[in-house]
């Protein structure tokens, strides 16, 4: 008789503990990992859509419009770029298989960094390159960004809210530093890494900071 209420006093605690472990993510800002593995991919060499589950069939810059995105998820778009693609949450920028798979799907947000609902930094990354003809076989999102310019516009979608944000500036550093993907920020901004310039090249990265301007429900 013991031993049976030991046992449920473990079950129960492990049902607690389970059951409060979003919250207590929440609250230490630690975001559960949406990354979806490669083993989504098609056999057509299509790719599915992480929250869909629908087959995007062929390679784009843009996926999506307001209407089509499913308005709890996390995407990026860019007018002027013709980019709407889906952001794949919490991708390691350590961890190279993982980053390039995540670009199957959209465009990396960088693990540890924040989200557009709170102050700080959300970190966006992708793959970019010069050979413009053949971005779209490389997964190559960001291949565009170097027609960007200060107060162009950007919006994100999150969690049934649209924020748009205003770029601010453009600047390339090295690739050791950093300091510009674990640095805080006093107030709510986006900032997108791609390789360059020239664009595609490993020599020097290009961070573009864009800072938000309006918040609103959809």
């Amino acid at each position: 008789m013991k031993n049976v209420a030991i046992v449920l006093i473990i079950i129960i605690f492990l049902e607690l503990a389970y059951g409060f472990m979003p919250s207590i993510l929440a609250k230490a800002g630690i975001s559960e990992s949406v990354y979806i593995p490669s083993s989504s991919a098609t056999s057509a060499g299509s790719t599915i859509d992480p929250t869909l589950g629908l087959p995007i069939s062929e390679k784009s810059f843009s996926d999506y419009n307001e209407d089509t995105i499913d308005k709890s998820s996390f995407y990026l778009r860019i007018d002027k770029i013709d980019l709407f693609k889906r952001i794949v949450q919490n991708v390691d920028p350590r961890d190279k298989t993982a980053y390039v798979d995540s670009w199957n799907y959209g465009v990396s947000h960088g693990r540890f960094t924040s989200t557009p609902d709170k102050i700080g930094i959300t970190y966006l990354f992708s793959h970019a390159s010069g050979n413009k003809d053949d971005a779209l076989n490389q997964n190559a999102w960001f291949s565009n960004m170097d027609q960007l310019q200060i107060g162009d516009e950007v919006i994100i979608y999150y969690d049934f809210k649209k924020y748009t944000y205003s770029i601010l500036d453009i600047f390339a550093v090295d690739p050791t530093a950093t300091g510009f993907y674990t640095g805080a920020s006093p107030v709510a901004k986006v900032r997108m890494q791609y390789c360059g310039p020239p664009t595609g090249s490993l020599g020097k990265r290009t961070l573009v900071d864009a800072i938000l301007t309006d918040t609103v429900d959809i």
